[in-house]
């Protein structure tokens, strides 16, 4: 009488765990076809991103007949300044998912964002994904141009000039709270902050075209590199 009494313990307390574990959250998530996982940098040139992603499901669970139902997603700038949230969307689309909110993405802006799924076999919803951070770059170039007055420009018009540098300081009254380098160029370069090369990965960068009709620019999001007060940029060709 004592082991049946023990064993049907046991197996109401294995019960109630699967029931209400909680699902691993979603993997391989994208937004706007890029990578979270392997993106170092990630910027979103648009103001309204889609997202996509896969489901897991737990070691217990059938993989059999599985599908999504509903999602939610969550989305804020860095500072929480704006934040959306989708709720949760009845739906079992998990590409391309759009985002849906009535304010676009602003310009030159950190942003974060997480999503949990829910899916059949299942009454609990997955785990939250860890926040996701992303940044967009200036959408309408010519604009910005003109609305800012105190850019900071580094160039030259001579033919033959193949190393480009500018010093500043960084007062202490007024800290760094985020460093954002845009850079055109026509050919290649290599992007020097300090005497260190900021992203030895980048090669090849920014694409060819033909420059008399177009030119690209790529941005650097530098904030963690800058840690001193005196500070010197170079780029070379």
């Amino acid at each position: 009488m004592f082991c049946l009494r023990y064993y049907s313990a046991l197996l109401i307390c294995l019960h109630w765990s699967i029931v209400n574990a909680h699902l691993p959250c979603p993997f391989d998530i994208r937004i706007d076809h890029y990578k979270v996982d392997t993106t170092q940098d990630l910027v979103i040139n648009t103001p309204r991103p889609q997202f996509s992603w896969k489901i897991r499901v737990l070691d217990g669970v059938s993989n059999r007949n599985v599908e999504q139902i509903a999602y939610q997603i969550q989305l804020s700038e860095r500072d929480n300044h704006f934040q959306w949230d989708s709720e949760r969307v009845v739906s079992s689309q998990s590409v391309h998912v759009p985002y849906t909110s009535d304010t676009d993405l602003l310009s030159s802006t950190y942003y974060r964002f997480r999503l949990r799924v829910w899916i059949t076999n299942s009454k609990e919803s997955s785990e939250w994904t860890d926040w996701i951070f992303f940044r967009t770059p200036i959408f309408n170039l010519h604009e910005y141009i003109t609305s800012i007055n105190n850019l900071l420009w580094i160039g030259s018009t001579k033919i033959h000039m193949n190393e480009l540098r500018k010093e500043f300081t960084v007062p202490n009254t007024s800290p760094i709270k985020s460093a954002i380098v845009y850079l055109c160029g026509l050919g290649y370069y290599q992007f020097y902050l300090n005497g260190k090369n900021v992203d030895p990965s980048r090669k090849l960068d920014p694409g060819w075209t033909t420059y008399e009709k177009r030119t690209l620019f790529v941005s650097f999001d530098i904030t963690a590199n800058i840690t001193v007060k005196y500070i010197y940029f170079s780029f070379k060709r």
